[in-house]
């Protein structure tokens, strides 16, 4: 049963990492179009007042999603100088300790994210250029932290296998 439920969380999270990439991808060509369309345009002295605000709308929602895509391939940095001095069954304990303290760290920021977003007053807010609910840019924070959530509980229950000599998982 927990070989099962280890692969289905990895599953959900590999489809996660999918679309997170997929998105990436699509926000990142919208802020390279919306900053070359308004640089364009500038200069033909026809400005494009809405290209900057969804550059930025674009450039948050990336930024959140890479932190989640981070987590995902455990790319943060680290310092392991300490954990290299260890035995392998220290170090097995330190990274499961470590995602732990991640996973209620990220629980607890999307608690507050969740909390944030349901305030009557984020619902009414609109983009100045663009006349959009900023609801929806504001969507990238809570949902990042679900998918940072995925990623750091299949990072935990990936972290109880074994630990390598060099501190890895294997």
């Amino acid at each position: 049963m927990e070989g099962v439920t280890l692969k289905v969380i990895n599953k959900i999270s590999d489809i996660i990492f999918s679309i997170e990439k997929v998105l990436a991808i699509l926000l990142a060509s919208v802020l390279l179009i919306s900053l070359a369309a308004g640089v364009l345009f500038r200069t033909l002295k026809s400005p494009l007042f809405w290209s900057d605000e969804l550059a930025i709308f674009c450039l948050i929602w990336i930024t959140f999603i890479g932190g989640s895509m981070g987590l995902k391939t455990n790319a943060s940095p680290s310092i392991t100088i300490v954990t290299d001095l260890l035995p392998k069954n220290a170090k097995k304990v330190i990274l499961v300790l470590s995602n732990l303290i991640l996973l209620v760290f990220v629980g607890y920021l999307l608690f507050l994210a969740y909390q944030w977003i349901s305030m009557p007053n984020i619902m009414v807010q609109t983009s100045t250029a663009m006349n959009m609910p900023k609801l929806y840019f504001y969507l990238s924070i809570p949902v990042s932290f679900i998918f940072m959530v995925i990623h750091v509980f299949n990072n935990l229950l990936l972290s109880f296998k074994t630990v390598d000599e060099a501190g890895d998982l294997t």
